[in-house]
């Protein structure tokens, strides 16, 4: 493919098999598990001490595995050790917060000479204003930034930040969207089809224990689908505070919906007075100038964290001026926004180095190679119930015939099939998430993209 291609949405679809294709393998799920065990004794025993001190074993559940996950002793570039001395070419590079690889030399020199000076202070240091500035200059939508500490918080800001503003309460979101662990934001995640209600009209269903009730704060709608969203801006356009989006949806399978629906999303936006957020705390890795910057949609403000902080503990909320300005130290009423490692230096000196070296040559480099293995895939599924969706540097196999272009048709995928094969890669040397979400990053070779399309193409060929 073009190295200009951004592919925006590349999804691919086959005729279904006759015979039940994922049978097989899932028959298999105790031979495979004993492998894994066999092959790490070194995790396993660590993840029995661990679970002494943290509930299940875990403190993130983001990486939560079955039987448990690996533990991992260093990483440099594209490829990790295990504690089992294992090498392992990595596909998700820390849910993709790593674009140009573990312990790039330029990241861990800005870092190393800023320990050397402080890591934190009370107060503020040139090197945030840096970050603060390279931002801005990118997203089209930032005139103003607030640093954080994670994208959850960046989420948790904005929908303050648009709340203090519009003086409204309602928050629109999409089913099957993730947006942190926000509680407004927590609503029909990846809800049970025996409660999600209407394809129409979902039900809003908790994420998780522990959620206050969000009847007049949240209303949940199918991603992607314009009509809908007009439907409901028509009906509770002067309630709604925002409409918070993922250009790139992660959870549903990497998917962007057709250019009308953010293009409807902006016009009902200004319509009804209420503001656009892009989450783009994944979706900022698809560009130069982010997500926006590929749909040609201009948001109010923009959830960033991952890339942004060069593998540190980051978030940011950026966009009009006039919008930020609520949070203004000096502004009546103004949202408050503290945090004790906002903006840090050493995040700051990382993400700097980061995003730097995230020119524009190099997002041109990683799309290309992103393209390519989306590419290569739908060749080695062809024919098979399996479809390919990504873009950007971004790839998913999603064990479904189906097209997938929202949450309940990407519920169709066999779920226990996908993270049996991607346990095998893990066995094999190779890690994409539980549910096959993979990228590559700046320091990603053509032998490991090689090597995972081998490895990829003999489970699923067998």
């Amino acid at each position: 493919m073009s190295g200009k291609d951004t592919s925006m949405t590349a999804s691919f679809t086959t005729p279904a098999l006759a015979n039940d294709f994922f049978a097989p393998l899932k028959a298999r799920a105790d031979e495979i598990e004993r492998r894994y065990r066999q092959a790490t004794p070194v995790s396993q025993a660590l993840f029995e001490r661990g679970g002494k001190v943290f509930p299940g074993g875990f403190t993130r559940d983001a990486i939560v595995r079955s039987p448990y996950a690996p533990f991992f002793a260093r990483g440099k570039g594209a490829e990790l050790i295990d504690r089992d001395g294992r090498r392992i070419v990595d596909f998700w590079f820390n849910a993709t917060s790593l674009p140009i690889g573990h312990a790039d030399d330029r990241v861990v020199t800005a870092v190393s000479e800023q320990l050397g000076l402080g890591s934190a202070f009370f107060g503020m240091t040139e090197r945030e204003i840096e970050l603060a500035e390279l931002l801005t200059a990118r997203l089209p939508s930032a005139e103003r930034i607030r640093f954080a500490n994670s994208g959850s918080e960046a989420v948790m800001m904005a929908l303050r930040i648009a709340r203090g503003f519009t003086g409204r309460n309602l928050l629109i979101k999409f089913e099957g969207a993730y947006h942190g662990t926000y509680d407004d934001v927590q609503w029909s995640v990846g809800p049970s089809p025996k409660l999600f209600g209407d394809a129409r009209r979902p039900t809003p269903v908790p994420d998780t224990a522990g959620l206050p009730g969000g009847d007049g704060r949240v209303l949940v709608l199918p991603y992607g689908h314009t009509e809908l969203l007009e439907e409901a801006m028509a009906m509770h356009g002067g309630k709604v505070a925002c409409i918070i989006v993922e250009p790139m949806c992660n959870r549903i399978g990497l998917v962007i919906p057709p250019p009308e629906f953010f293009q409807a999303a902006r016009r009902l936006c200004d319509t009804h007075g209420a503001v656009l957020i892009f989450d783009e705390v994944i979706a900022f890795r698809l560009g130069y100038r982010g997500a926006q910057g590929v749909v040609g949609v201009t948001p109010d403000m923009t959830t960033l964290g991952k890339i942004i902080g060069g593998g540190f503990p980051v978030g940011g909320v950026a966009g009009r001026a006039d919008i930020l300005a609520v949070s203004d130290p000096h502004a009546k009423n103004r949202v408050a926004h503290a945090g004790t490692f906002n903006a840090n230096p050493v995040t700051a000196a990382a993400g700097l180095a980061t995003m730097t070296a995230l020119d524009e040559a190099a997002f041109e480099r990683i799309n290309t190679l992103g393209a390519e293995v989306r590419r290569r895939l739908v060749e080695i599924v062809k024919g098979l119930p399996l479809t390919v969706t990504g873009a950007g540097s971004l790839f998913k196999i999603n064990a479904t015939a189906e097209p997938v272009t929202d949450y309940r048709s990407a519920i169709t995928a066999d779920a226990a099939w996908e993270k049996l094969v991607s346990q095998l890669l893990l066995i094999d040397g190779f890690m994409l998430t539980p549910t096959l979400h993979g990228c590559v990053s700046t320091a990603t070779r053509p032998e490991h993209v090689d090597g995972l399309l081998a490895a990829i193409a003999a489970i699923v060929r067998s």
